[in-house]
């Protein structure tokens, strides 16, 4: 599973904040330290026999294929949680030895990990809170694939969450399940573990193509994921990973005080971003293409068969006898 860092579009920045992500790739001094880890291929590093650590690291940017990583000298303040599958707080470290901010924690569990890093800052009369946050799915299939709804839970609505968005499970979802170009995809926005209504939901794909919606009461907004991009038929391949990001923004009359600066308004944005693949379209119209092919030249050659056999002659002696 493929992970990106941006800062949206204009809208966003008109509010004065800024936009973190947590991504999955990692920077190039570490490409070569880093393995892919289960169905998702998640970043993951040696922690003992038989055992890996997920790996993810922060950046901001406002290109999926330009984004800046951040040094791990900024963001000192922002708190960092993360949550089992059974919903219980672990540990997660943050590798200080690295050029750039590295999470990392042990995933010994199968299901959804959550991962988050907020930060909060004062600015004017307003209070800042940036979410990051990350779904990671953790499957072996030599685990087998038992209580297989139990494990794909999305245990969203965490306490210690500002401001918290999930992607809602689809009715025939699996431990084996990818976002697909094209489908359906529906996302859960709650505050204070409520469902908040009126909140920018923006969908924002590989290439920079982005919608935005608005929550309805149930605190929920769906999204079709377009294709956009053509890669030529010799190129295309059902496995490649495209990334998208979703951020969810939301400003509310809140007076308080943090770290001694007073605010009277509070304005939350948090991001969730996770890998999709290509358009099932794509690929499997060439296998209707190979079959169809393979069917008309079965018609051709057998028609060349049938014809020849009319065409040829079967040879009679002829005897001419004189009497």
């Amino acid at each position: 599973m493929l992970f990106s860092f941006f800062i949206l579009h204009s809208n966003f920045s008109a509010h004065g904040s800024e936009v973190l992500w947590l991504t999955n790739i990692p920077p190039g001094e570490r490409q070569k330290e880093i393995t892919a880890s289960g169905m998702h291929k998640l970043s993951s590093i040696k922690a003992g026999r038989g055992k890996v650590r997920i790996v993810q690291w922060v950046t901001r940017g406002n290109n999926v294929l330009s984004s800046a990583y951040i040094l791990n000298s900024e963001l000192p303040e922002a708190e960092i949680y993360c949550y089992t599958p059974e919903g219980d707080l672990q540990e997660c470290n943050v590798d200080s030895t690295k050029h750039f901010k590295e999470l990392s924690f042990n995933n010994p569990l199968e299901g959804y990990y959550n991962l988050y890093l907020i930060r909060k800052e004062v600015r004017n009369d307003t209070l800042f809170i940036l979410t990051a946050k990350a779904e990671l799915l953790n499957h072996s299939c030599r685990n087998g694939h038992k209580d297989v709804d139990e494990k794909i839970q999305s245990g969203d609505h965490h306490e210690k969450i500002p401001m918290d968005i999930v992607r809602k499970r689809t009715r025939l979802e699996n431990l084996h399940f990818f976002v697909a170009s094209g489908d359906r995809i529906s996302f859960r926005v709650s505050k204070s573990s409520k469902p908040l209504m009126d909140a920018s939901v923006t969908f924002v794909t590989h290439q920079g193509w982005e919608k935005t919606v608005k929550t309805n009461r149930k605190g929920e907004a769906e999204i079709q994921v377009i294709q956009d991009y053509f890669s030529p038929w010799q190129d295309i391949n059902n496995r490649n990973i495209y990334n998208y990001l979703i951020i969810a923004d939301y400003t509310s009359q809140e007076k308080g005080s943090f770290m001694g600066e007073s605010y009277k308004h509070i304005h939350y944005t948090t991001s969730l971003s996770d890998g999709y693949y290509p358009s099932k379209v794509m690929y499997s119209s060439l296998s209707w293409a190979l079959g169809l092919f393979l069917l008309c030249s079965l018609i051709a050659g057998g028609g060349v068969v049938y014809y020849r056999n009319k065409r040829s002659r079967v040879y009679r002696e002829i005897r001419i006898t004189n009497n």
